[in-house]
């Protein structure tokens, strides 16, 4: 079959196998905008639908800026999330972080915008760094030089032909002359494009429970394309993964299909899995991560359930001290909780302030024993 196009007068005859090829090779892409606007609230909005944008998060401890729920309204778009405190140095377990999850389509990342103000005695640098390489190094660092104004900034990204399910990029602050010193965030964007070219599985759910101290793996597809196989991925901090095992797709599929995978030597702790699917041609998206706990038979407490609320960490073990515990974000900062003790006869944290999602570490220290394990809050 052929078709006949006119550009500036000019008729020419093109077969489907080259519109194919004009597809695949770029002529066929189109432009997202994935927008976090933080005009008094943190969730994001795709004007397209391949990306689902999730809630931006703050990370590293709470916002201890109350003003107007920590928004400002000085020179934003229309108001500004505004936070502090941040530290003297530069800290990889302080940042605004920003998340999306992809869908069907291949695409392109070409920049990210965003546009930032410092107080007078806020940080003076900032950093972005990305999900690509696990965030070990820099997209971009640079100085506010001015405080009090907002600054319009573009970082070209140059992420191209992108199959993972998300993509993550976290923004740092540091190097503020007071505690008091803030960070005000408006406008954050990513931009790309979206490719014509279809990923291989679709995944309806992938998750993780605990069967007899190990961890199994189960997940569904309502379709196939062209599928090779599942590689099966673990790891203990969500930045750096190991492939455990691999099990073979089904190739064609158009109906459910179930796979399930026990993992027999989980870690003790929270384990995150996620899942490579790759098709035949070579192409792979990830999965979003499942997780689970594993409970250490010698350790003297545990937390569950785990991932933890925002606002409560329950601690069970026989004979603990509440005294003896100790809540810190990544960072080593420490946490100020309240302990109360449930009806159940255990341990509840609570927190002063709301935690914001993300990774904490509670210690525990009684007779020259140190025990240590990890929170993951949401």
């Amino acid at each position: 079959m052929k078709k006949d196009f006119n550009f500036f007068g000019n008729s020419i005859i093109l077969t489907w196998s080259m519109v194919l090829f004009f597809i695949l090779n770029g002529f066929a892409q189109e432009a997202f905008k994935i927008k976090w606007s933080m005009d008094y609230t943190q969730s994001g909005v795709s004007n397209h639908v391949n990306f689902l944008p999730t809630d931006a998060v703050l990370a590293g401890g709470g916002n201890t800026n109350a003003l107007n729920g920590g928004y400002g309204l000085g020179g934003a778009t229309v108001a500004a999330y505004v936070v502090r405190p941040w530290p003297t140095n530069f800290s990889s377990g302080r940042y605004m972080e920003f998340k999306f999850t992809a869908k069907s389509f291949k695409y392109n990342i070409t920049s990210i915008s965003l546009r930032l103000r410092r107080s007078p005695d806020g940080p003076k640098q900032f950093k972005i760094r990305t999900s690509m390489d696990g965030f070990a190094s820099d997209l971009t660092a640079s100085t506010l030089a001015n405080p009090s104004q907002f600054y319009t900034l573009s970082v070209p990204a140059g992420f191209n032909n992108l199959s993972e399910n998300t993509f993550t990029f976290r923004i740092y602050g540091y190097g503020p002359t007071s505690i008091y010193g803030t960070l005000w965030f408006d406008e954050i964007m990513v931009n790309g494009d979206v490719l014509a070219i279809v990923l291989p599985i679709h995944l309806t759910f992938f998750k993780a429970s605990v069967r007899q101290g190990k961890a199994l793996l189960s997940w569904e597809t309502t379709w196939e394309k062209n599928s090779e196989e599942f590689l099966i991925e673990r790891s203990s901090d969500q930045n750096v993964f190991t492939q455990i095992a691999s099990l073979p797709a089904s190739g064609e599929t158009q109906g459910r299909t179930r796979y399930e995978f026990m993992d027999e030597t989980p870690a003790a702790g929270i384990n995150h899995y996620r899942l490579r699917m790759t098709d035949q041609d070579g192409r792979f998206v990830f999965s979003a991560l499942a997780d689970v706990q594993i409970h250490s038979e010698n350790a003297s407490f545990y937390i569950a359930p785990n991932p933890a609320s925002t606002t409560n960490i329950s601690v069970f073990g026989k004979n603990i001290d509440p005294g003896a515990l100790e809540l810190t974000d990544l960072a080593g900062l420490r946490i100020v909780v309240k302990n109360e003790f449930n009806v159940q006869g255990f341990i509840d944290l609570l927190p002063v302030q709301a935690l914001s999602p993300g990774l904490y570490l509670l210690s525990y220290h009684k007779n020259g024993r140190k025990e240590h394990a990890k929170v993951l809050v949401r």
